[in-house]
Order: structure tokens, then sequence, then C-alpha cells
């Protein structure tokens, strides 16, 4: 007769369970708080917070090879592919450099690249089944944060710096933006929390939790629309409608998104018969006034949605799904309104509305409403443009904003062409476009193969993560976020959750020799590939750090200028040119500098080394042009300022 022997577990004292709990939430933590630093520092769109992030990441990635902190698991197929062409892409943007007719820029885009897959591989290595869902937690967290601080910024005048943005474009005054810095990219960035804050509402758990989850929900509705933009609607709408259809629990997904949609409207009524608090003047005493009134209602309706979603699983709880029939019932009914919804707005009308050059209003609502396209249809035929000038590798990283400048047909001036795939096409030709659609396109097949076989409880986060990908996704088709440092590094994190090891399909373990020690062959190899790891990243950290202190030592330089100190600027921008001697900025500080020095034959000289190293930059021309005036040499000033209008025709001051 057998004996069972039962182990009961030693009781852990306080410090043991605060140090369990500290360890189990961890990632949670970390993540949410690099989100919402890198969202506050106007989303990681410096120089200095890109290049301070990348080191960073990439010095964890290290830190983790080295020291046998990464999971030795085989890494899914999907997550080699996808990472590979991510690699191919940063390599082909690197090289660009060789035929770009702005290395320096070239360069900065690999550098942006390289974070990218950084975060990427970080989590690849990072990531497990244990700690997958902490991940998509601790961005719900992060994001949520963001969108509590963007609202009182608003509601609250004051509570936070402005950092000069209606001086840089007064257009966009009343549009929130705070703290990213872009209307567009803020609602986006909030818009990508919803399938992560719906896939804590729908998973199994605490019901407290699981309606604490739509809290956020209304308040980030109110924040779009005092962004007034609708690129944050249509990601919003993706990224909910996705995780409906990816998701296993769409009945209690459906009765989520419900609650979201009802929460939402009321939110965004409080708001409409406030106009000052909407459309400004912002600093007004109504303004103010209708902020703390907006900020009670608001946060009662997002109390009441957490309410009555956790009042509705109580209720339902031990009541029976309806049948299938039912539900296609109701997703017939929906397709059909979506249909006539679509038929009544006048598609073609709207697609020319699109097309047309003509801006959308600067009133709030009026914005939101509108189908102009606010000349994207321009910017994106421009990018066309440059693709047929050379089909097959482009004309290089960073040249669409050279590009437009010379050949726009609006007097727009842009850097991107507000489309991920459209710019791509024009900087990198056709190879290029493949690469970085493939990456995409790899990663989702990747996570719609799982999302058919894997079981409901962890469907639900694979759901989450996809959706939230394939939102970013479209939103970069037409908007400029691969530039808005914080809205790709959320999208690769969850590119690399729905891809990696820690949603990827279980696999039945194999009995492992008494001797546990793995063959030589596999040792070398593990060791291998460690060392390659490290010394990669150890050289992507160098390429990171090149812009990084470049940069530091041209602001360095810019400040002693500020302070008269042109001896100690000249040294900080021959810094500047010794650290990234193929960048053109710092020959053009130099030149500044000379020029302020009164030292106009050298001045002229380093304008002639920056122009060689970037010979599409107008503005070069025109310093060029200038200095040329101030030494009399009347012939070389006005062939440099006819270049400078070549490259910038529309350019009011070159109108003269």
């Amino acid at each position: 007769m057998s004996e069972l022997t039962q182990v009961v577990a030693a009781p852990r004292a306080p410090a043991q369970r605060l140090g369990a709990l500290a360890r189990e939430y961890a990632i949670t933590v970390a993540v949410a708080v690099v989100v919402f630093l890198v969202a506050y520092d106007n989303g990681g769109f410096s120089e200095s917070t890109r290049g301070f992030l990348g080191i960073g990441i990439w010095w964890v990635i290290i830190l983790v090879v080295a020291f046998g902190f990464a999971p030795r698991v085989r890494m899914p197929t999907g997550a080699l592919v996808t990472g590979a062409l991510l690699v191919a892409f940063a390599f082909l943007t690197l090289m660009s450099v060789f035929w770009a007719v702005d290395a320096g820029g070239a360069y900065l885009e690999f550098a942006r690249v390289s974070i990218y897959v950084g975060v990427f591989v970080l989590v690849i290595i990072g990531s497990n089944r244990g700690n997958v869902g902490r991940w998509a937690d601790g961005m719900a967290l992060g994001l949520t944060a963001v969108t509590i601080v963007a609202l009182i910024s608003r509601f609250f005048p004051g509570s936070f710096p402005q950092r000069g943005l209606p001086v840089l474009l007064p257009e966009g005054a009343t549009r929130l933006a705070f703290p990213v810095g872009y209307w567009n990219g803020l609602a986006i960035l909030v818009a990508l929390a919803i399938p992560l804050l719906l896939r804590i509402a729908v998973r199994e758990g605490n019901t407290f939790v699981r309606g604490l989850a739509l809290v956020p929900v209304p308040a980030i509705a109110a924040l779009i629309y005092l962004t007034s933009s609708r690129t944050g609607v249509v990601t919003a709408f993706v990224g909910a409608l996705a995780f409906l259809l990816f998701t296993s629990r769409r009945w209690a997904a459906t009765g989520a998104l419900i609650v979201c949609v009802v929460s939402s409207i009321a939110s965004v009524l409080a708001l409409l018969n406030r106009d000052e608090l909407v459309d400004g003047p912002l600093n007004s005493a109504a303004a103010v006034s209708q902020g703390k009134s907006a900020t009670l209602i608001i946060a009662g309706v997002c109390i009441l949605a957490g309410l009555l979603f956790g009042v509705g699983l109580r209720a339902l709880r031990n009541q029976p799904a309806p049948s299938r029939a039912v539900g296609w019932i109701l997703f017939g009914a929906a397709a059909v309104a979506v249909v006539v919804a679509v038929v009544a707005a006048h598609p073609v009308r709207r697609f020319d509305e699109f097309r047309s050059p003509d801006l959308a209003g600067n009133d709030i609502q009026g914005h939101i409403l509108s189908s102009s396209g606010n000349g994207r249809w321009q910017l994106w035929a421009a990018a066309v443009d440059e693709f047929e000038s050379k089909p097959a590798f482009g004309r290089g990283a960073g040249s669409y904003g050279a590009w437009w400048l010379q050949h726009r047909t609006l007097s727009l001036f842009v850097v991107d062409a507000h489309s991920l795939y459209v710019e791509v096409l024009g900087e990198l030709g056709i190879v290029g476009f493949i690469l970085i659609v493939g990456a995409f396109l790899a990663g989702i097949v990747t996570a719609v193969r799982r999302l058919l076989r894997i079981d409901a409880e962890e469907r639900v986060t694979l759901a989450a993560v996809t959706a939230t990908f394939v939102a970013f996704a479209i939103a970069a088709g037409v908007d400029w976020m691969w530039e808005l440092t914080i809205v790709p590094v959320v999208a690769f994190v969850c590119l690399a959750l729905a891809t990696g090891p820690g949603t990827a399909l279980a696999v039945r373990p194999r009995l492992a020799p008494t001797d546990s020690r793995p063959p030589l062959r596999g040792r070398l190899q593990r060791y291998g590939l460690g060392t390659a790891v490290v010394i990669v990243g150890l050289l992507v950290i160098c390429a990171i750090a090149i812009p990084f202190l470049a940069d530091a030592r041209l602001q360095d330089s810019r400040n002693a200028v500020r302070r008269g100190d042109l001896s100690g600027a000249f040294s900080a921008a021959l810094g500047a040119r010794s650290i990234q001697p193929w960048s053109s900025d710092p020959a053009l500080q130099l030149a500044l500098v000379q020029e302020a020095a009164g030292n106009y034959g050298a001045a002229r000289r380093w304008t002639i080394r920056a122009i060689d190293r970037n010979r599409s930059n107008w503005f070069l021309w025109l310093t060029r042009a200038r200095i040329e005036t101030e030494l009399g040499l009347v012939k070389p000033a006005a062939r440099s300022l006819d270049r400078a209008r070549e490259l910038n025709p529309r350019e009011p001051l070159l109108q003269t």
C-alpha cells in the first residue's frame, strides 16, 4: 500500500513575500516607467532621447546574453524570419549612406532603425510563457498614465510646461499634443492601449480588476477628441475590431466594447458644449472653469464604465453563452450597418475631398469631421515620383525631405511623407519596401497562425498584442509615426510578443538523457551565438553613440555661441566633426561660428565642405550665398542663391 505524503510549505516572512511580489511585477513596472518617460520626453523625438534609449536597450541585451539570463529555448521560426527581415532592412538603411545625397541623414535613419531592432531583440530574449502578460500589462499601465497626464495638462492649464509647441505650430495651438508633442502621435499612441486594456477586461481573473481595465477608455476617447485626430479614431477602431476578431472570448469582448462605446460617447458629449476648453482661449477663466467641471464628469463616466462592466460580469457569470447562430446574426447586422454607413457617407465624394489640397479647419469638431487629407495625397505622390527616379534602391534613407522641397506642389514644409511605406519606397526603393512590409506581414501571419491553434486563455494575450501591432501598421501608413520613437517602440514590443517564445505553441518536451549536460557541439553553438550577439551589440552601441555624441557637441557649440564664447563654440563644433565627419551639420556649425567671428573666408570654406557632404540642402547654399555676399563675391553668391532656389523653389525667403 502506497503512502501519500503531504508537504506544506512554511509561511514566508513579509520581506520574502514583498520580494516575490516585486520580482513578479518587475517587468510590468519597468515597461510602464520606460513607456511613460519616453512619451513624456516629446515621444522620444529628439536625437538625445533616441540615443540614450538605444544605447540603454542594447546594453541590456548584452548583459542578458553575457550573464546567461536569456531563456535557453529554441527561437520560433516566425520570430527568426521577422527579425531577419528587420535586420536586413537596417543593413540596407546603413548601406544607403554610400549613395544618399545626405550621408548624415541616412546614418541617422540607420541609428533609428537600430533602436527598433534592439527593442524587438530584447523582448524576444526577455519574454516567456510566464511573463508575456506582464509586458502587455506594463504597456497598458504606461499608456494610461500618459492619458491622465495629457488630460490634466488641458483641464488644468499651467500644470505642465507646453514646451513652445504653440509657437512652432500655431495652427495646432488648440489641439492637445502634450506630452508627446504631436497631436496625431498622442492620439495614436493612447489608442494603442485599447486592445491591451480589453485583454485585461475579458481574461479570466478578478472581477474588480477586469472592470478596472475599462476605466481609462472614456478618458482615451476624450483625449482623442481633444487632439482632433482622425487617425487616432481609426487606430482605436482598428485595434478594437482586430481584438474582437482575434480573441476567442468574443461575447465578453462584445460586452466590453459596448460599454466602451457608450461611455466614450458620454465623455465626448461632456466636451461638446465647452467651447473655450476645446477651441480656446485655453488660459481664459471660462476654460479653467470648464476644465474643472469636465474633469468631474469624465472621471464619473470612467468609474461608471468600470462598475457597469464589473456588475455585468457578476450578473452573467453563470449564464450560458449565446449560440453561434446569434453571433452570426449580430455579425451580419453589423456588416449591413457598416455597408449602409459607407454608402451614406458618399465614398467617392469623400475620396475626392481627401485628394484635394485644401486643408481641414482648425477648430476641433470641424477638423475631426473633415474628409480633407491635409495634403497627404500630394505628399504620397511626391514619394512615388522619388521612387520612379531610382526604383531599385532609392535615393537613400532620409532623402524624402529634400526631394519634397525641390518638387513639392504645396507650400508645406515637411520632412516625412506621412506614410512609412511610400516613404521607404521612395528612399530605399522596391527592395526596402519589400523588406519592411515583409517583416510586418511575417509577424502578422505568424501571430494569426498561432491564434488558430492556441488555447483560449493564452489566445487573449496574443490577440491583444497582435491587434495592437495591426493598429500601428495601419496608422504608420497614413502618418509619420515611424519617426515618433515611442509609438514604434510600443508596436515592436507587441510584434516581438506576437512572434516570440512567450506566445509560441507548446511543444511536447523530450526526455533528456541522464547526463543533463548538452553535447559539445550544442554548447559551442550556444556560446558562439552569445558571443556574436555581444559583439554585434557593442558595434550597434558604437553606431548609435556616434550621432548621439555629435549632437551633444553641436549643442555645446550652440550654447557657447549664445554665451559669446566663439572659441569654445569652434572647439565644440570641431569635436562634433571629428565624431561624425560624413555629416554636413558640424561643417555648417563651423561656418556659422566663423561667420559670427567675422572670418568670412574660413566660413565660406566650411560651407563648401558642408555642401560636399549634402548637396541637396538648400539652406547650405543659402548660407554660402550670404557669406559670399559678405566677402563681396557677387557672381559666386548669385550662383549659390540660384542653386538654393532650384532646391527649394517655393521658399518665400528666396522669392525676392
